[in-house]
């Protein structure tokens, strides 16, 4: 009996240490076979150049120490983030390239004819039919070692003219079996098959590679939730504005917003419109971390932006953010119908120099266009009719001869424009603008950044009933007055004379407004008169003249000023 007892026991300790022995097997295969966890985008930034800043989030599956989070859009190098609380001890961030199948249909009738190896076929050739029986390939075919420049490893093989050699030609040789034994053919004299036993299979697998990147933690944080931020190219957001003329003092103006998704899906994500002038040093270079290009290719391109200026391609494409903190009521009813009414604008934020307009429980599928309403408001405006004319000296202190002047001559423009003020608390951002009256399209223009408070000109359209014209000439001068940067100038006095005339049925104010280098003697009537900074080289200071005129219906005005202007010879 004390056998027994002794053997029994033995016997439950002997079971407890294997079983035990088997759950660190267990848990030691777990961690070597990642589980997922599912990124799910929370928010998304989007800028005017094309880039999207995306905030994604997900929780650690149970007992894992290698966690698969997958694919992702091409991060922008430096951008891409992993944040995690201080209970996940994360070791390290992997992207592997993982063969994935795919179900694709045949393409050729010696394909098909390989995939339904030992099954009973006719072949129609031009030379005869055969009743066969299609033989499978004995030799495997096997992927061709992968060429790596690091490594002392195999090279391709080229032609004559540089080009690679697959080291595996695919095959053209097709093997069947007749009656009157086995039989090896061109793959191309096959123009028709047969399949004598029933339908044949016509579709196959293929492996592909893609990358996926996988989390190493130092223990299992099951529960635990890990955010991932980058900075990626696909998706962008466009402005446009409408601005209603029809009442005389108050201008409707309404916004909205275009969204062009070419990067993946958004499901109800918190969306914020952002413009100014993000400075973004790498974006054109792609993250290591997605393996969408080799080593030589990310040291090519970050070599590239050595001695490019901060964010040159985006000046252009990048102002202030169209949005408003407290704007007024929405709309009443009997607004015009082509003013929409979305009433006012969420708050918006601030951030640095750069401003967000958000937007709630966003959704948009890769692929697709969003058009989003953003605000309309109430802007006090005037009519004005801008008349700008240009420096007649250029960069290097010449002045344009009548020749010159002459041969470049173009018709005066005089603008009828909408000057309007920004009653918003947030800036306008440059926009596309459209203008109606009375439910009547009138023009369309650019409205440019706009601070809080401040006004802006848009052009509506070309004034045609108001007729100018210019001319300046030479009073005066001093032959070689001076030396400058070891260059002879004359000191030359130059008489300007302005002339406008009204031919509308009202009366309009007229904004003239005179560029020129020197000194400014006299204007009649007195302009305003603005200096502004000259070149490091020239030797005139800068003015812009600028004169306001009330024009009653069929009046001309005349205005005159006289400066003094250092000449090169």
């Amino acid at each position: 009996m004390r056998h027994s007892s002794g053997v029994i026991k033995f016997v439950v300790v002997f079971v407890m240490v294997f079983g035990l022995f088997c759950q660190i097997q267990t848990a030691r295969a777990g961690d070597d076979a990642p589980q997922n966890a599912k990124l799910e985008i929370e928010k998304l930034t989007l800028f005017k150049n094309g880039f999207g800043f995306i905030v994604s989030n997900a929780t650690l599956p149970e007992n894992a120490q290698s966690v698969r989070i997958g694919q992702l859009p091409v991060p922008a190098f430096g951008t891409f983030w992993v944040g995690y609380p201080k209970d996940v001890k994360l070791q390290s961030l992997i992207t592997s390239m993982e063969d994935q199948e795919k179900k694709v249909p045949v393409q050729s009738i010696g394909e098909l004819l390989r995939l339904n190896a030992g099954r009973k076929v006719i072949l129609y050739t031009s030379g005869r039919d055969v009743e066969c029986t299609v033989l499978a390939e004995t030799t495997p075919k096997e992927p061709p070692e992968t060429q790596n420049p690091y490594f002392m490893g195999t090279r391709r093989l080229q032609d004559s003219y540089g080009r690679n050699i697959s080291e595996i030609p695919p095959s053209k040789i097709l093997i069947i079996k007749t009656a009157q034994g086995i039989i090896a053919m061109e793959a191309s004299s096959i123009y028709r098959a047969e399949f004598i036993d029933g339908e044949p299979v016509n579709t196959t697998y293929i492996t592909q590679k893609r990358p996926s990147i996988r989390m190493k933690l130092e223990k299992p944080a099951g529960g635990e939730k890990i955010s991932v931020s980058y900075l990626a190219r696909g998706v962008t957001w466009s402005p446009s504005y409408l601005i209603d003329l029809s009442d005389p003092k108050t201008a409707k103006f309404s916004a909205h917003a275009v969204i062009v998704n070419e990067m993946t899906d958004f499901k109800n994500v918190k969306l914020q419109l952002a413009t100014g002038f993000p400075n973004i040093k790498f974006g054109e270079i792609l993250n290591p971390v997605a393996k969408s290009q080799s080593l030589a290719e990310f040291l090519g391109s970050l070599s590239s932006t050595r001695g490019r200026q901060p964010g040159d391609q985006y000046m252009v494409t990048q102002q202030a953010l169209m949005s408003n903190v407290g704007l007024a009521s929405s709309f009443e009813e009997e607004a015009s119908s082509l003013v929409p009414g979305y009433s006012t604008a969420t708050e918006g934020l601030v951030a640095e120099d750069l401003f967000f307009y958000p937007v709630k429980n966003f959704t948009l599928m890769k692929d697709e266009t969003a058009w989003l309403p953003l605000f309309t408001a109430e802007m006090p405006y005037k009519h004005v009719y801008t008349w700008k004319i240009g420096d007649f000296l250029d960069k290097e202190d010449r002045y344009r001869t009548e020749r010159e002047t002459q041969e470049r001559k173009t018709p005066e423009e005089v603008w009828h424009s909408c000057r309007l003020v920004n009653t918003l608390s947030m800036p306008l951002t440059t926009a596309a603008t459209e203008f109606v009256t009375n439910g009547e399209f009138t023009g369309q223009d650019v409205c440019y950044y706009t601070a809080p408070k401040a006004e802006t000109t848009i052009r509506i359209n070309k004034a045609l009933n108001l007729l100018a014209e210019q001319a300046e000439i030479e009073v005066e001068r001093k032959r070689e007055a001076a030396v400058f940067h070891g260059y002879h100038y004359d000191l030359v006095k130059v008489q300007g004379e302005l002339k406008i005339r009204n031919k509308l049925d009202k009366t309009i104010n007229v904004e003239i407004t005179k560029e020129l280098s020197g000194e400014v003697l006299e204007s009649l009537p007195e302009s305003k008169d603005i200096k502004t900074a000259k070149g490091l080289k020239q030797v005139n200071p800068k003015h812009i003249l600028t004169w306001g005129i009330d024009l009653n219906p069929g009046e001309e005005q005349t205005v005159t000023y006289q400066y003094q202007v250092y000449i090169r010879e």
